[in-house]
């Protein structure tokens, strides 16, 4: 499985994207940890990953689908928290991924979810 960052709606030629790439490169630190859990997830195995950046707004987040029976999707979301910098998973439903930051335990937790045993 390979790491697919997408970047939508690339900018008219016509426009200067040097703030845009000022944007894009404020978010590496999200990047990476996003990387770092589609990493975990790929050990894990059973999942279908992309990671989307868009255009303008620049907030990336990872698309997760689980390969078992009920095909389960969630989108995770990255926030910083203001104490440390440091970087949490957030689920659709706004709460924080399980992990306190740490990808494998953001992995684990988002396996749980889309891949249920039952």
């Amino acid at each position: 499985m390979s790491i697919d960052i997408s970047r939508q709606a690339p900018p008219p030629a016509n426009r200067s994207d040097a703030p845009q790439q000022e944007v894009a490169r404020s978010y590496d630190v999200e990047i990476t940890w996003l990387e770092a859990v589609v990493e975990a997830l790929e050990a894990l195995g059973q999942f279908n990953t992309s990671i989307t950046q868009p255009y303008g707004s620049g907030a990336p987040f990872l698309h997760v689908v689980g390969h078992g029976g009920t095909r389960l999707a969630e989108t995770i979301r990255v926030r910083r928290v203001t104490e440390d910098d440091s970087v949490r998973g957030v689920w659709s439903w706004e709460e924080d991924v399980a992990g306190k930051g740490d990808p494998v335990e953001a992995a684990k937790a988002i396996h749980r979810v889309t891949c249920p045993r039952m």
